[in-house]
Order: structure tokens, then sequence, then C-alpha cells
């Protein structure tokens, strides 16, 4: 069992502990209506303006390595070698998309809210990053790239670090100065015990805390995200320079971000992976209707335009 469907398995067991083991449904309210023409143009305004564009650019991915000591930062042999990577500019969502905003998608598209089982409505929550399978992910960038005539989509794995890293550089962590401040610039067990309450995950609301330099929120701060890029331990050792976009195939999709909700496991250039459908997850006897997903498994979309879009702020 890898890291990410560990931890997953931990958080949805605690979940279930705590909040009854029936996976019943919770009640439900009335079926959301359909967003008017109105709604989905904020929408669109909306999600435009909260992208940050990177300018294309060359940079070392992977582990690079303590330079006094000559040892790896991380232990896990599927973060090396260091590898030359170039990008062209992209654009990438500055925060982690959330229920308010998945949950407009599956309105516009008629399909079923996520996660709508008791155990996990206390993870639910407008300003919450919402939890969803890899095919979720997908699908809502797909769906943003219909609505906008953008090329929108699920970042690939280099993307997301180059993003992390605010254009690459050398940053151990997505913060505001590349390392761990617990309690200014990542939060510390109080400032998560008064934003959760009594829910059992460390799950917070997106923006809480300062951007990386690139002006990017969250993206080492305790919860994983889906990528575009099906996994392979060796594919460090034959990537491609040049826009590299993950093996051709898989049985299971990179996740980036915090691995254990904790700084020792939130690397810039950690990696994990889980099953596109969560099958692994399932084999416990869990269920997912839809789109649905283990809370913190989240997902934010890049733009893949060269240039700035017109309304954009970095």
């Amino acid at each position: 069992m890898g890291r990410s469907i560990l931890t997953t398995f931990i958080f949805l067991v605690s979940s279930q502990l705590v909040w009854g083991q029936s996976g019943k449904s919770a009640p439900q309210a009335a079926s959301a209506a359909k967003p008017d023409t109105a709604q989905i143009s904020e929408f669109i305004a909306k999600t435009k303006a909260t992208l940050a564009y990177l300018p294309g650019g060359t940079f070392m991915m992977g582990d690079w390595g303590d330079p006094e000591s000559g040892l790896p930062y991380d232990a896990d042999a599927d973060s090396k070698p260091p590898h030359k990577v170039m990008l062209d500019g992209f654009s990438i969502m500055k925060y982690k998309v959330t229920y308010a905003e998945f949950d407009l998608f599956t309105a516009v598209k008629g399909l079923p809210k996520i996660n709508q089982k008791e155990y996990q409505q206390p993870a639910r929550g407008d300003s919450m990053p919402a939890g969803v399978s890899w095919y979720g992910a997908k699908a809502y960038c797909q769906w943003l790239a219909e609505l906008t005539r953008l090329p929108f989509d699920l970042p690939t794995e280099a993307q997301w670090e180059y993003a992390a890293r605010s254009g690459g550089k050398k940053h151990l962590m997505a913060t505001d100065n590349g390392m761990f401040d617990i309690g200014r610039n990542y939060p510390s067990y109080d400032q998560i015990g008064a934003m959760v309450g009594k829910r059992t995950s460390s799950i917070i609301p997106v923006g809480k805390f300062p951007p990386n330099p690139a002006g990017i929120y969250g993206m080492n701060e305790l919860t994983y995200e889906w990528v575009n890029d099906w996994y392979a331990p060796d594919y460090y050792k034959h990537s491609p320079v040049r826009n590299p976009k993950g093996p051709t195939k898989g049985t299971e999709k990179v996740q980036r971000g915090d691995f254990g909700g904790a700084p020792e496991g939130a690397l810039v250039f950690g990696r994990a992976s889980s099953s596109p459908d969560l099958s692994e997850v399932k084999k416990f006897g869990l269920t997912f209707e839809g789109y649905s997903g283990v809370g913190d498994n989240n997902f934010r979309c890049a733009v893949n335009h060269k240039k700035p879009l017109n309304n954009e702020v970095r």
C-alpha cells in the first residue's frame, strides 16, 4: 500500500468511526437549481481572475539534494534523478477548486452533488477544497475548456512542480519563503483545530495562508492534488526534456502536495499515486458515487496558453 493509499485509508476510517459507519447518505436538500447565465458569467470571470501565469522556462525537476551533505532530501527513489525540464508558459489556478465551484459544475451538468454520505459531510463547505476522483478533476477542467474556449486541463506533473517552486526555484516548500514558519505560512495544530472544529480531518478552507512568490496558495497544505500524468516510479530516468506529460499508460495517476498532512511530507518534489477511480480504496468496502472522492484528494486546473490571458494579474 503506497503512502497515498495508506493516508487516504486512515482518513476514511477515522471519518467513519466518528461520523458513523453505515455509509448512508445525509438528508438531501432539494436538487440544485441549474445556474442561470448571469451566474455562469460571474463564475467564468472569477475563474479567469484567479489564475497565476508562469512564463516558460527551464529547471531541474526532482530532488536536487542538499549541496552541503550531498544527500537527497527525499527518502523515496521516485523523485530522482533530478533532470532538466523545459516548459512553455502556462497559467494555473491560484486556489484548489472548492465545493462551491464543483457543485456549480455538477448542477450545470445535471449530475448529483459529490460526497453526500453522512460521514463525508463534515469535510464539505463552500470554501473547502473539493474531494474528488481523478475522473472528477479531469471532467471539471475539461468543462472549463468547453465553457471558456480556453485550453484548460489538469496540470502536468512538471507544471505542478514548476508552479509550486514559483518558476522552478530551489524552494523546498511551496510557501512565501520556501520554508515552513508554523502558524504564519503553514497551519499549526491549534489553527487547524480552530478552523475545522469537530471534524476529523485536517483539511482547511482555501486561501488561509500566504501564497508562494508566484501567487499560488496551498500547494503544500495538508492535502493531495491530482495531476494529469500516469505514474511510473522510474519515469524520471527517461523523461523527455520539453513539456513532459508522463507515461503513455499506467494504472495510477500522480498526486502531489502534502502527504500525511504534516510539514515533513510537503517537499515540493514529493510524489504519490492513486488509482483514478479510487479502486484501491473501494476494495475495503467503501463506495463513491459519481465523481465523489476522498476529502483530501483535491485539484486545481491549468491553462495551456503560452502567453498570459488579457485579464490575468501577476
